[in-house]
């Protein structure tokens, strides 16, 4: 697949801000800690939105930099979607949970301060879950940028994982079936949550429902949450032993359904490999996950 890195979301203001009040379809939802860096970019991307009604929930997690506080009081004062509430420090999870117990919807939208999306994003998310009103949740597929380029197109499989981490942060879930599982994990500041949120609502037999075009641009760094607990022993260690205990309990013949909607002329949509669709339909059995995990396992 070709893409052109170069054509990020955010970079301009194209639609104007709200100021009169507006009922809200999806609650997007964004922890912040000192995130004034690239946040002006994430704001223009959720205010460019071709979906309007929504309501933007920013919960600042005990930021200490002066000048990322009045950066955030700043834009949170431009638009009447927006609602800033202030915590303390207690990580993303807890933030993020905390967040959520603010909303008005029944749809929630997790976006990281630092991450972009394309202006149909939360509109075609939405409408994929009407569409399917027992999936528990929408999702897109993404691109990474910053200190790493790639696209990031995988074929869902719930076998897969219980050992790999393939689906991604690009969606939308319905707030019941968040609330009924717990939320995000508060077992510590720093652990795979995105990962574990997923394998909880799929241990109760929730399943998703795929947007097949990408719509999300996920920011890599050397200090992102990945990264920090990928590198520190301890961290990881404590991370995926809870994600070894949840995937437990997964149903690995659990399928997503895909949204049928006709999609944006101006979407790049979803290219999969052979090796991924292969891989995919082995780990829907024990005899071919056990096979597919052993050779993961060789490889790292």
């Amino acid at each position: 697949m070709v893409f052109n890195f170069e054509q990020k979301p955010g970079q301009t203001l194209e639609k104007k801000c709200i100021q009169e009040q507006i009922t809200p379809r999806v609650s997007i939802v964004t922890p912040y800690y000192n995130s004034g860096r690239n946040f002006e970019e994430t704001y223009r991307c959720v205010i460019n939105q071709t979906m309007r009604e929504f309501e933007w929930i920013i919960m600042d997690d005990g930021s200490s930099r002066k000048e990322d506080i009045e950066l955030l009081e700043r834009l949170g004062e431009s638009d009447t979607r927006i609602h800033v509430f202030h915590q303390k420090n207690g990580g993303q999870s807890k933030a993020k949970n905390e967040a959520v117990k603010k909303t008005m919807t029944d749809i929630v939208v997790f976006l990281d301060a630092d991450d972009l999306v394309e202006p149909f994003y939360i509109e075609y998310l939405y409408k994929a879950l009407q569409e399917e009103p027992n999936a528990g949740w929408s999702y897109m597929d993404l691109v990474g940028f910053g200190s790493e380029q790639y696209v990031w197109c995988k074929k869902f499989s719930a076998g897969r994982m219980t050992f790999n981490n393939i689906l991604v942060n690009a969606a939308a879930f319905r707030k019941e079936q968040f609330l009924a599982v717990g939320g995000f994990s508060e077992i510590t500041k720093h652990y795979d949550e995105d990962w574990a949120l997923y394998l909880k609502l799929m241990s109760k037999g929730v399943y998703p429902v795929h947007v097949p075009m990408i719509g999300f641009w996920y920011r890599r760094s050397a200090t992102g949450m990945r990264k920090t607990v990928r590198n520190n022993v301890s961290m990881r260690e404590k991370s995926d032993r809870y994600i070894a205990e949840l995937a437990k309990y997964v149903d690995i013949s659990l399928s997503e359904k895909i949204y049928k909607g006709t999609l944006p002329d101006c979407a790049i949509k979803s290219e999969y490999s052979r090796s991924d669709s292969v891989i995919a339909k082995m780990c829907t059995n024990r005899g071919g996950l056990k096979l597919v995990k052993w050779v993961y396992g060789k490889r790292g």
